[in-house]
């Protein structure tokens, strides 16, 4: 009986702890650590300049606002009642081109002033144009169909900007990664986000129909037991991530998410141009995918601190937005001009 009762320990209890043991430290020796996530403090004055949305994820709240990034980084913003970021300048006159912005918070501007953002820049060089900056944190190019839609059926503007980046590929299909930057990220920069994000639906596409699906924030992501504090967890918990991300073809969805939108805009005899911010592997296959689209590489080089805020914050700083402005300017020219 006692040697039974030993057999029973050692298999079911000593081997399995002694196995898991030696795995955490093997995996610490290799270098993996349990799970952490970078602190991001937002602070704003008054709160919540950003609402939750059941069909785009966020939204803009109306108001003025000051807000600082991780103690560092202070700007002023303005939004409007049409969700969108203020364009000095931008006086609406029906006899002006309205070309409208889409994008995330590249385009919102997030980290600088109304005045200082790229679609500003370009405001205050053709007063002969209205310029409607509807760039918003966290969007990709789901939201910028949906966005789309809405413009189209009010008959606003005559062209669309669409600035895309890299990060869009997993915003579009909502990738496991995404989800998990999105809500722990989101978590560590306010401690209520949970009750004032608790209305928001994230839209996304599975296929190439392109038709949203939407996932609520409560079932957005949630971290294993144990994965901030043991390696091993993480590093099961990570790799489940990756190879459910693996079967994603993002540039595919992402190709036809264009495809349908420069149809859309034809169709509504709207100028549709693509600005892409940073060049990657995957962006370039994304351009071979779409001969036809009017296309700008600005190539904007995100690891440049003279350009961002770094070491505070990655966004692009007034000298950067002036950058992408001298970039997008002709683009933006040459498309408004050709038949």
């Amino acid at each position: 009986m006692k040697t039974k009762i030993k057999k029973i320990f050692k298999w079911g209890l000593y081997y399995p702890i002694l196995t898991f043991v030696c795995f955490e430290l093997a995996l610490l020796i290799l270098g993996y650590r349990r799970y952490q996530t970078l602190d991001y403090q937002v602070d704003m004055q008054p709160s919540y300049a950003y609402l939750a949305d059941d069909s785009l994820g966020i939204a803009l709240k109306a108001g003025n606002y000051t807000i600082v990034l991780n103690n560092a980084v202070h700007f002023d913003a303005t939004h409007t009642a049409e969700n969108m970021r203020l364009t000095p300048r931008a006086t609406s006159d029906s006899s002006k081109t309205k070309v409208t912005f889409l994008g995330c918070s590249f385009t919102y501007g997030y980290g600088v002033n109304d005045n200082e953002t790229f679609a500003s820049n370009i405001q205050k060089s053709h007063p002969e144009w209205q310029i409607e900056n509807q760039g918003v944190i966290g969007y990709g190019t789901v939201q910028s169909l949906l966005q789309l839609e809405k413009i189209i059926a009010e008959g606003k503007t005559d062209a669309v900007l669409l600035n895309f980046s890299s990060f869009h590929f997993m915003r579009n299909s909502l990738s496991q990664t995404y989800r998990k930057n999105l809500k722990l990220g989101y978590a560590h920069s306010s401690e209520s986000v949970d009750t004032v994000m608790a209305n928001a639906r994230f839209p996304y596409i599975n296929s190439c129909d392109c038709e949203p699906q939407f996932a609520e924030w409560s079932n957005m992501h949630e971290n294993w037991f144990g994965r901030e504090y043991l390696a091993s967890i993480n590093w099961f918990q990570t790799m489940r991530e990756q190879y459910i991300d693996a079967k994603l073809n993002e540039v595919a969805l992402t190709t036809c998410l264009f495809e349908k939108m420069q149809a859309m805009c034809k169709q509504a005899n709207i100028k549709f141009g693509l600005v892409c911010l940073d060049q990657t592997a995957d962006t370039e296959n994304l351009h071979a995918n779409l001969p036809t689209l009017p296309w700008l590489d600005v190539k904007f080089d995100f690891e440049d601190d003279t350009q961002t805020f770094a070491p505070h914050d990655s966004h692009p700083n007034a000298t950067g937005h002036l950058t992408i402005a001298a970039k997008v300017d002709p683009f933006l020219e040459k498309l408004l001009r050709d038949e």
